[in-house]
């Protein structure tokens, strides 16, 4: 068998090492779908999961993918995992068990990459909360076992020719989010809505963003979405250091010149940081999904 491992001394730019995989490196590193979006609201009940709630707004939509910011939901119920140390020698990371926390818990702020798993619907959502006894607490939403109080809504973001889809990955031994395209965008030519990503191991997120917003012919765009770093350097603050953890988008800017991302990440040790992420130091561990947003023409 194969061990995941860090790579050599190549790694000047990271803040970490690039990590080494237990598979062969797949190209290419970025998946990028252009895409026009539907918004839509998704009404919320009490007496049912909240993934099932997110799929079923979607379907009514007939949309099979797209992404979800959460800005304050209280929730009766709320489960939720934390990256953790693998304890397989075929894979660099795994998750904790599950928190399972008593009592209600509001869920601070959240994004959800919502696509396919085969035939069925799938969601990976990472979010901060306060938790029935104050506690703020931060990590990967366990959906199904997430039950949202009744009469809220969810704001959601349809793809209209692209999705989030589930693959088996060879590189990392996981199944991932891989974006995907349904069909053509309208307007041939003409700068897209908005651009559905996946980034593999080692790959910079604010590099990344910048160079598909020059890409693309995007002058402007907002940056959401969550992922998975191998470290992480902030602007003008110390470093995250663990290659184990997990991170959502705070706020989020991007053009072809600059790239402004705050993130907060909790690493397996249940610490959580925040910051804006500096160039080339937003480097990827497992994967991460990012969706830029158009600014208006």
């Amino acid at each position: 068998m194969i061990e995941a491992s860090l790579a050599g001394p190549e790694w000047a730019t990271g803040v970490n090492p690039p990590l080494r995989h237990p598979g062969p490196q797949i190209e290419p590193r970025v998946l990028a779908v252009p895409t026009a979006v539907r918004r839509f609201d998704i009404a919320l009940v009490d007496d049912q999961p909240l993934e099932d709630q997110v799929h079923a707004g979607f379907a009514r939509q007939g949309l099979a993918g797209g992404a979800i910011e959460i800005d304050g939901l209280d929730c009766l119920a709320i489960d939720y995992v934390i990256p953790a140390q693998s304890e397989f020698p075929d894979r660099l990371a795994w998750y904790s068990a599950p928190r399972a926390p008593r009592g209600t818990a509001r869920i601070l702020q959240g994004y959800a990459s919502v696509g396919r798993d085969g035939a069925a619907g799938m969601m990976h959502c990472h979010g901060i909360w306060q938790l029935a006894d104050g506690r703020r607490a931060m990590g990967h939403l366990l959906g199904p076992k997430t039950y949202p109080r009744a009469g809220q809504v969810l704001r959601a973001i349809g793809f209209e020719q692209a999705l989030f889809d589930r693959r088996p990955d060879a590189e990392t031994n996981f199944d991932l989010f891989a974006a995907a395209t349904t069909g053509q965008p309208d307007g041939a030519g003409d700068p897209p809505a908005a651009i559905v990503v996946t980034l593999r191991p080692n790959e910079d997120i604010p590099t990344t963003c910048m160079a598909l917003c020059a890409r693309h012919g995007l002058g402007g765009a907002r940056v959401i979405g969550l992922g998975s770093l191998n470290g992480a350097g902030f602007v003008g603050v110390s470093a995250m250091q663990d290659h184990v953890s997990e991170f959502l988008v705070r706020s989020g800017r991007a053009s072809p010149e600059t790239a402004e991302i705050d993130i907060a990440v909790v690493d397996s040790g249940a610490n959580c940081f925040e910051g804006v992420l500096a160039p080339g130091q937003g480097r990827v561990s497992i994967t991460s999904e990012i969706v830029l947003l158009a600014d208006p023409a």
